[in-house]
């Protein structure tokens, strides 16, 4: 896979290979989980007062998931603009869109590390994955994804 940014600021990906593209589809169906151990990193409670809780999930709460749903939906948008290129694919994300996909990725990694019981010692394996081990292949995809962000954040930086 190749990353170049263009003049305008731009995240080109190309010749991503057909199993990277699939993680990269994954994206927005990942970070929209339902699963209660997702919704708990997604939205922490602010603190152990129940009055504050409560204000919290009133007025706060309903703000995030509006950001959460925007951002999934550019990154999806982004996903669908996408195209066969060779062997692989080619995606080009909007610099000002790299903050929604920023979100997006931490979502769906804190999902995925939720879903999957993953504590600090997993996550900081080196990962080969093996496509017979979904929990390898989870692992990878917090990898990726994480990987993703890094360049995202050196491209505004």
């Amino acid at each position: 896979m190749k990353l170049s940014a263009t003049e305008s600021g731009a995240l080109d990906l190309e010749e991503i290979p057909p199993f990277l593209f699939e993680l990269l589809k994954a994206i927005p169906l990942r970070a929209a989980s339902d699963d209660p151990r997702a919704e708990g990193r997604f939205y922490p409670a602010p603190a152990v007062d129940e009055a504050l809780v409560e204000d919290w999930k009133s007025l706060v709460h309903p703000g995030l998931q509006e950001t959460f749903l925007s951002a999934r939906e550019t990154v999806l948008a982004d996903l669908r603009g996408a195209s066969a290129a060779g062997d692989g694919f080619a995606i080009e994300i909007p610099a000002n869109h790299m903050d929604a996909w920023l979100n997006t990725l931490n979502q769906a990694r804190l999902a995925i590390a939720a879903e999957n019981h993953f504590g600090e010692k997993d996550l900081a394996q080196e990962i080969e994955p093996d496509t017979s081990d979904p929990r390898s292949i989870a692992l990878f995809q917090i990898s990726f994804y994480g990987f993703l962000q890094e360049c995202l954040v050196k491209m505004q930086g």
